[in-house]
């Protein structure tokens, strides 16, 4: 029987693909990673972005926390039953939680694995030294088409930049890169009127995981195959101010 783990953040998107692969697959330990502290993480995004744009950016944070998760509520649960999305908790005998993703750790962790597959969500930018910790693959799934909408919200920015037919998720093998690995599977998401920033990734989540166990099959067997990404443009993409948001959501209609 193949051995697979899992690298997540928690959350609902975790529990959607946890509960998927194991219909088929055995995973034998989960590990819930932590993000760097929140002050670490707000000094390096001011340095990379500036101090207006970063409390543009905590501002939009605080408004879908305040106003847009209350009205997403009915969306998602539409979502979850029309594509059979399940949100029951992983077993907790099965989870360990670890502080960082790039901890020695998690590198002695994956060092006695003896993994067959790695399967990634949710987690910061995995360093090399915790890639090179095992000889095996890991698979992530992004939400966004990849090179084009690297980074986060592609699915947003897709449509922010009227690029409907660009507007999906990536499933890919991790590589040292952001986002940057070879990639297995593209597909594109149909959004509706009832729709907005916070449903995007249950759509994008459930369009990977219509074929996301036959990619783990593929791989644990030796004979997976790559497909070319369906633009060859490349950029990185960053959350939204609160004020870069609302322009969009006036005058580009795009919620």
């Amino acid at each position: 029987m193949s051995n697979i783990i899992m690298i997540c953040g928690a959350g609902d998107e975790t529990n959607y693909i946890y509960n998927h692969v194991t219909k088929e697959f055995d995973v034998s330990k989960v590990y819930i990673v932590g993000d760097v502290s929140r002050k670490t993480f707000l000094k390096r995004r001011i340095k990379k972005l500036g101090l207006f744009k970063v409390i543009g950016q905590i501002l939009f944070v605080l408004y879908t926390k305040l106003y847009l998760r209350k009205r997403s509520k009915k969306r998602v649960e539409e979502i979850r039953r029309e594509y059979g999305l399940d949100t029951t908790e992983i077993p907790q005998e099965k989870v360990e939680y670890i502080d960082s993703v790039n901890s020695d750790r998690m590198e002695q962790v994956l060092e006695e694995s003896n993994a067959d597959l790695v399967i990634i969500n949710g987690t910061p930018i995995i360093k090399s030294h915790i890639l090179d910790a095992i000889d095996v693959h890991f698979l992530n799934i992004h939400v966004g088409i990849n090179p084009k909408y690297r980074g986060v919200h592609g699915g947003y920015w897709a449509l922010y930049n009227g690029e409907e037919n660009l507007a999906g998720v990536t499933t890919h093998l991790v590589d040292a890169g952001i986002d940057t690995g070879t990639v297995l599977d593209q597909r594109t998401i149909k959004v509706t009127g009832k729709d907005n920033f916070l449903t995007y990734t249950h759509l994008q989540v459930a369009a990977a995981l219509k074929n996301y166990n036959d990619i783990v099959r593929s791989i644990l067997e030796g004979n997976m195959k790559f497909v070319e990404p369906l633009t060859d443009e490349s950029a990185i993409w960053s959350h939204p101010t609160l004020w870069g948001y609302m322009y969009g959501r006036i005058f580009r209609k795009v919620k």
